[in-house]
């Protein structure tokens, strides 16, 4: 986004759900065991807030921010469900924007949400040139497409967007800032590997996920030994229109 940014390119950065549903840090910081309807929405209004602001940062505006605002750990049971909502508005976005490059989450990803939304992206633009990227776990490396070796200023702007997110920063501060890392791989596009999971699947990946975070092991290394087929290096990149 910064690159995009530095080139004189647009974006346009969609936020599939509000992230209201993340009961552990909401009661520990409102101190509440019980949450209403009412506290999870007003926690998904402090992580939009958050979310912006994060944004802001790197000098992106309100305006090329889209919330959809579908159920938190619901899109996976969307999919299951056959619910075709989230490519129908992916799709419109991508028809009125017309990106050059789409910025997927990924199907290797070991959240459910972010693989729905793989799933989901892939069926909505087809022919749109686009890559992934995993936050939970790890790809494999041969499906490198592409890695961004990052300079200290764009390091360093990432850990303050990052630092943005006080809510998630409360029971997975040192976890999360470790992102802001030296390097960003990104993957081929995933229409070979696009599948719906059955609930019993998601949730066998879920504890993965668990145990991954439990023993320290998320995120993944930094996967700097690796050689991908393109790197970027600290240049600003040719990207017209992210998404």
């Amino acid at each position: 986004m910064q690159r995009v940014l530095a080139s004189g390119g647009e974006l346009r950065v969609v936020f599939v759900t509000d992230g209201d549903n993340n009961p552990w840090p909401q009661r520990l910081m409102q101190r509440k065991w019980f949450l209403s309807p009412a506290d999870r929405a007003a926690w998904g209004a402090t992580r939009r807030h958050e979310a912006l602001f994060s944004l802001a940062l790197f000098g992106i505006t309100e305006a090329s921010a889209v919330f959809l605002a579908l159920p938190d750990s619901g899109i996976a049971r969307m999919a299951r469900e056959g619910d075709g909502c989230l490519s129908d508005r992916i799709q419109k976005i991508v028809t009125e924007f017309q990106p050059t490059l789409i910025v997927s989450p990924s199907t290797f990803d070991l959240h459910s949400d972010h693989r729905a939304v793989s799933y989901f992206t892939h069926r909505a633009a087809p022919k749109t040139p686009m890559i992934t990227y995993v936050v939970h776990g790890s790809a494999p490396a041969d499906r490198i497409a592409l890695r961004i070796t990052l300079s200290d200023r764009e390091k360093l702007r990432k850990r303050e967007a990052i630092e943005c997110h006080q809510s998630q920063l409360t029971l997975s501060r040192q976890r999360f800032l470790s992102y802001a890392r030296n390097r960003e791989s990104f993957y081929q596009p995933e229409f070979d590997m696009l599948r719906v999971n059955s609930a019993a699947r998601d949730r066998i990946v879920g504890v993965r996920y668990a145990m991954r975070v439990l023993l320290g092991l998320d995120p993944a290394p930094d996967d700097s030994g690796v050689q991908a087929p393109a790197d970027v290096q600290d240049g600003a990149g040719d990207v017209p229109g992210l998404l």
